[in-house]
């Protein structure tokens, strides 16, 4: 496949240097206003290019929700879609956006599995699932914040969660994506100065059923855990090799 990359930050950067070392797939391009052109295999660029989308079959977003929004129409015109940006899905304006272009230029937006595992059975168990809840603990400096004593800085619906906290819930969004939705789904997020991880907990409860997944990785430094970019890579190579991932609708 050809692959373009929209942004090429810490997870775009595992992805790229995976794809090139890998030598199966071609990169087409980099937009990202903070990347020069120096060593890149391909051109690098700060807005959309038309004729490159043109010569991409995936392009791979991990800039922001903003960027992603900006960009969405002209990607899907031409290429398919892999997202990890996933809150931007929290603004119902933009998922209705989406999934109409999905429809009209016959396109699929990939969600991946990111820092979270277990999306399938969350998926599949849908129509048993009564409740969802998503825990995540932090060190402040990842959230932003300058908190001395643990703290719990959110608790309420994932759609609201997205909203206060679009760069470090992304988890939470592509939970709530995978089960019953954004405002069915309840998150909860927690400053801790005491830990060194970013921690999730997704606890399940339905007709029968109960189940809890935990994840704790090291910080790797800003709001991505050290596990993020190599789940970031599986993910891609999963769509390039044609076995997917989960899917936007």
């Amino acid at each position: 496949m050809k692959v373009g990359f929209l942004g090429c930050g810490k997870i775009g950067g595992a992805m790229l240097s995976a794809l090139l070392e890998d030598g199966k797939n071609e990169v087409t391009f980099i937009q990202d206003p903070f990347v020069g052109q120096e060593g890149k295999p391909c051109p690098v660029t700060e807005k959309s290019d038309e004729t490159l989308l043109e010569k991409t079959d995936l392009v791979i977003e991990s800039a922001t929700v903003d960027v992603l929004k900006e960009n969405v129409e002209a990607i899907l015109k031409h290429c398919n879609l892999m997202v990890f940006s996933v809150t931007a899905f929290s603004d119902e304006a933009f998922y209705a956006q989406a999934k109409e272009l999905t429809e009209k230029y016959g396109r699929t937006i990939y969600l991946p599995h990111g820092a979270i595992l277990g999306l399938d059975g969350i998926a599949d168990g849908r129509k048993v699932i009564k409740s969802v809840r998503i825990e995540t603990t932090k060190n402040p400096k990842s959230l932003g914040r300058t908190d001395t004593e643990r703290t719990v800085v959110y608790e309420g619906s994932t759609r609201q969660a997205c909203r206060e906290y679009p760069r470090n819930v992304n988890v939470h969004a592509a939970v709530a994506l995978a089960g019953l939705g954004f405002d069915k789904t309840q998150s909860r997020i927690i400053s801790d100065p005491a830990v060194s991880t970013n921690a999730h907990t997704i606890t399940v409860d339905g007709d029968g059923i109960h189940f809890e997944i935990v994840v704790s990785s090291q910080a790797g430094g800003g709001v991505t855990g050290k596990y993020t970019p190599y789940s970031a890579v599986s993910s891609m190579f999963k769509v390039l090799g044609g076995s997917g991932e989960f899917r936007f609708v």
